[in-house]
């Protein structure tokens, strides 16, 4: 597997995405009651920053639960200019395109949330660093699949191994979030995926 920190990698990843935009919403298939369990198990409210948002799959999902605002980015800009057409009216929530793990943020969030993207972060490590920064104290790094690992890892290996690492068990990435955020939850089950660490220092 090669580093998609490089930027010949992030470039093949930003085209990927920019190739699928027109047409990313019809592959979505959001479960409600599944999503609605992620975010309040992830205690996701205030300010929240929608990592790989793509097209904003999830911003119904966070207006419904009363997030004050949402910002949004994607390393494709096709993915970003899809979702400005879709919540251009909503004053909650704004996007950019950009590198989540490199962007600097002028306010730190309540939340930050990683939903159905995790295996395209090659450099865990770096990626949970960054977006620790991100928050407030007492904010929470949301990292979550709607699907569990053998499901989504199969979908990867067919459709997009070379920008997708496998999705590690949850307890290991909580124990690689440890030396950041105090871990509060990590559930690994067949059709669900959720780890939760929480910012205290």
């Amino acid at each position: 597997m090669t580093d998609l920190r490089s930027a010949d990698n992030l470039q093949e990843v930003r085209a990927y995405f920019d190739k699928r935009a027109h047409d990313w919403d019809e592959r979505q298939h959001p479960d409600p009651k599944t999503i609605n369990s992620i975010l309040q198990k992830g205690g996701v409210k205030g300010r929240v920053l929608d990592v790989a948002c793509g097209t904003g799959v999830m911003i119904p999902f966070y207006l419904e639960a009363g997030v004050e605002r949402i910002v949004g980015i994607d390393l494709s800009p096709k993915m970003i200019e899809e979702a400005e057409k879709k919540f251009a009216g909503e004053k909650r929530v704004s996007f950019f395109a950009a590198d989540a793990v490199e962007a600097e943020f002028n306010e730190p969030f309540d939340a930050v949330v990683v939903f159905n993207a995790w295996p395209h972060f090659i450099e865990p490590l770096k990626a949970i660093n960054a977006f620790a920064k991100d928050l407030k104290i007492g904010g929470r790094l949301v990292i979550a699949h709607d699907k569990g690992r053998k499901q989504l890892d199969r979908i990867h290996e067919g459709g997009a191994p070379f920008i997708s690492l496998p999705l590690p068990p949850a307890q290991s990435l909580a124990e690689r979030m440890q030396g950041w955020l105090k871990v509060e939850c990590a559930v690994d089950e067949e059709e669900k995926y959720e780890v939760v660490g929480k910012k205290i220092a």
